[in-house]
């Protein structure tokens, strides 16, 4: 039995930006509770006791989000002072390690579900492997009579649907031997992966998830992880992970409530508004009259103003949108202000997925519905517009009435 896990949060994760310009990737909400979150339960319901989070940038967030005690499960944490690889960072856990006894090694960026990580703690070594409709972004992995025989890293001619690697292990006691007398790379990092070969030398168990792994690897996988989410809600398999629906908050005697939707005990809806589930408002949010909340999650102390249209969007806390603001598909952070009447288009042409700048690149989102990403504390003017796959960086403002056509740095 798997007793320990290692948990790698302390990467920059500058793909993810504005979003986590200033906030571990590992502490973005999904379904208004953060993702390291979900990790730890689904660990904890697996029967793991201790967790080591890996740490570096904004650590003291991790430390304060979580603490010693989280679900059940010791908490203790190694800092990684500079980010020289994945297998570096699982050797700063190692004081922390039972001698002799297995582990498990998981990325804390990326939602994986409790039946998923339960299947990887049941076989020693194993990797935790999924189907990915761009496998040329992870390395694709060959499975033989239910064993990795070869990953391949990033491969272009991967067809869509290929097993990829989630990052998600469990090892023997060994790995961190073979770790520590490994060469480090060109770049001078120590990789996890580079111990494949030994572990295949003991028979790597390949575990395969159909759905029980969502990589966060972009801003817009926020949106992708939170639906994937609320479309499992009230199933057994997020029991853990969500509230059940539930209305516990004020819902005036004209609004009206459909599906899925959890409204925390402090929240309130007014007059001729319409919540279409799944949708989850956090606690003191409060929503405007006459606005229409469609497939969203609102986080904590967030004001909707009257006649705001929200549709498959995220909001984080304390979040403000204007009255007659029409928003769809977008991520908005902590103590963002959205205007009166400003507008996030997420549809391009019927068929065309839209792009947005990474690092630099045009990347390809795979969406054919994207709207805005917005950082924390940004503000955009009244009757702003913004475009299809658009980013507003961290305290930035708009101006009133502006088109937003390309990235607001």
């Amino acid at each position: 039995m798997v007793r320990q896990a290692v948990i790698l949060t302390a990467g920059l994760s500058t793909r993810t930006y504005p979003l986590t310009v200033r906030k571990p990737k590992p502490l973005l909400k999904l379904a208004n509770t953060p993702n390291l979150m979900h990790l730890l339960r689904g660990l904890a319901a697996a029967g793991v006791q201790e967790v080591v989070l890996v740490v570096g940038f904004e650590r003291q967030q991790v430390e304060r989000a979580i603490g010693h005690r989280f679900a059940g499960l010791t908490v203790h944490y190694a800092v990684q002072e500079q980010a020289l690889g994945t297998g570096h960072a699982v050797l700063q856990a190692a004081p922390f390690l039972e001698r002799e006894a297995p582990f498990a090694v998981l990325n804390g960026d990326d939602l994986i579900l409790p039946d998923a990580l339960a299947a990887c703690l049941s076989q020693v070594p194993a990797l935790l492997v999924a189907p990915h409709h761009q496998p040329h972004r992870f390395g694709v992995v060959e499975v033989v009579d239910g064993f990795v025989r070869a990953v391949r890293e990033k491969p272009k001619e991967a067809p869509p649907g290929a097993l990829v690697s989630t990052g998600a292990w469990t090892l023997p006691h060994e790995a961190l031997q073979w770790l520590q007398h490994l060469p480090p790379a060109e770049d001078g990092e120590i990789r996890l992966p580079d111990i494949t070969p030994q572990l295949m030398a003991h028979g790597l168990h390949a575990v395969v998830t159909e759905d029980g792994w969502v990589p966060l690897t972009y801003p817009w996988d926020v949106l992708v992880a939170t639906h994937h989410l609320l479309t499992l809600w009230g199933t057994e398999r997020v029991a853990q992970l969500l509230p059940a629906p539930a209305i516990n908050g004020f819902v005036h005697p004209t609004a009206e409530v459909h599906g899925d939707v959890f409204i925390a005990p402090t929240a309130r809806v007014e007059a001729r508004s319409k919540v279409i589930g799944p949708a989850v408002i956090g606690e003191g949010s409060v929503i405007g009259a006459n606005c229409d909340i469609v497939r969203t999650v609102i986080g904590d102390r967030c004001h909707i103003g009257d006649g705001a249209h929200l549709e498959d969007c995220v909001l984080m806390d304390q979040v403000q949108v204007g009255e007659d603001a029409e928003l769809a598909w977008s991520v908005l952070g902590d103590r963002v202000v959205i205007g009166h009447g400003a507008r996030a288009f997420a549809k391009l042409p019927s068929g065309i997925t839209v792009r947005s700048v990474v690092r630099g690149q045009l990347v390809d989102t795979a969406m054919e519905q994207l709207g805005c990403i917005v950082g924390d504390g940004a503000r955009i003017g009244d009757g702003c517009v913004l475009y299809p796959g658009v980013k507003v960086w961290v305290d930035r403002v708009v101006l009133p009435r502006t088109e937003v056509l390309e990235d607001v740095r």
